[in-house]
């Protein structure tokens, strides 16, 4: 009696260590341009999070010295969706930028985070 109720209480652990693993927010991995680097102009941004992203859903906002630059589109080029392609209207002229991201996971979880890059001359 003690086995099985042990074995069923092992059982209802790992399920709930699974369940809290599959309802995880979608956090930023890496990024390129990476975060405090010093870069020449990128053509694009790729942030890479630890699950799919929903494109549609998620929102990214890119300013240079305070100043908001307009975004010509945001992809998830790859079947699993992880990585998201920010490509701004116009070339990245020199100076500082910030990035700010809003994600929106394929399980629906919301998660939200920043940083900064310098586009050198």
């Amino acid at each position: 009696m003690l086995i099985k109720k042990s074995l069923i209480s092992l059982a209802l652990l790992a399920s709930l260590l699974g369940a809290s693993a599959a309802f995880a927010h979608a956090h930023l991995e890496s990024a390129t341009p990476a975060k405090d680097s010093s870069v020449t102009a990128p053509k694009d941004l790729r942030l890479t999070f630890s699950e799919g992203v929903e494109a549609t859903f998620t929102k990214v906002s890119l300013s240079k010295d305070g100043t908001e630059i307009a975004i010509k589109g945001l992809q998830t080029p790859d079947a699993d969706k992880k990585v998201l392609v920010v490509t701004p209207a116009a070339p990245l002229a020199a100076g500082n930028y910030k990035v700010v991201w809003n994600a929106v996971s394929v399980d629906t979880h919301k998660s939200n985070g920043e940083y900064s890059f310098k586009v050198g001359q």
